[in-house]
């Protein structure tokens, strides 16, 4: 880390967990990495508390593993998960959509469809982390439908513990062409157009499963040199 990391902000705890976070997601610090608390704390420039406070949440996320008074290390990255994670998403999601179709408007519709071609040209442009936010994006509009305040927040924690295995999943697919979330979405939005609510309930259950077919899992999982 460089100079340009010293943290001089109040909340010093949250900045060092966004700073170590993004280099957890982003690979910059890879699985198996050791983490020294005292050399964490000279870097960033802070004391040893915050720091500590910082890891325990990332352990609480699964992004970091310890062993009491031996050592602090990135997790690597357990298929396991994505397998127990995304069917959990994919309900409550679908419950969103299922609990408030008749709400869906041809301006949600058009916002759906503006985000996703957006998607297209960042994953053409290389810029992975901005296609994952846009796709977060995309299904956040969908959630946003339920006046149930609790199904986002469980949702964003469960994602985070996946975030690594989907850059590998963007990363994995060819830039020159689109993206299968764009066309898996394309289809969701055309049965969405259409009213049609199985079909639509249908195309959300592709799009998230893709993810997990025992091809992509191989795929990413040589790519990221994954636990299975």
């Amino acid at each position: 880390m460089t100079r340009e990391n010293k943290i001089k902000r109040t909340f010093v705890k949250d900045e060092a967990y966004n700073i170590l976070h993004d280099k957890i997601i982003s690979g910059e610090l890879t699985p198996y990495t050791q983490l020294k608390i005292s050399e964490l704390s000279k870097e960033l420039g802070i004391s040893r508390t915050p720091v500590r406070e910082a890891i325990l949440k990332l352990e609480n996320e699964d992004l970091v593993i310890s062993k009491a008074n031996q050592w602090t290390m990135v997790a690597p990255i357990k298929v396991e998960r994505l397998k127990d994670i995304y069917p959990l998403v994919l309900e409550l999601e679908s419950y969103a959509l299922r609990e408030n179709f008749d709400n869906i408007t041809d301006e949600f519709i058009d916002e759906l469809e503006k985000i996703n071609k957006q998607i297209k040209m960042e994953h053409m442009n290389e810029n992975i982390t901005r296609v994952i936010e846009l796709d977060d994006d995309f299904h956040d509009l969908i959630i946003g439908l339920s006046p149930n305040k609790e199904i986002k927040p469980i949702i964003d924690r469960l994602k985070k513990r996946v975030k690594r295995f989907e850059i590998g999943f963007y990363q994995a697919k060819d830039v020159h062409k689109a993206p299968s979330t764009y066309d898996e979405h394309l289809i969701l939005i055309e049965s969405l157009r259409e009213r049609d609510l199985d079909k639509s309930l249908d195309a959300l259950r592709k799009n998230w499963t893709t993810t997990i077919t025992d091809e992509s899992i191989e795929k990413i999982s040589k790519l990221l040199n994954v636990e299975k």
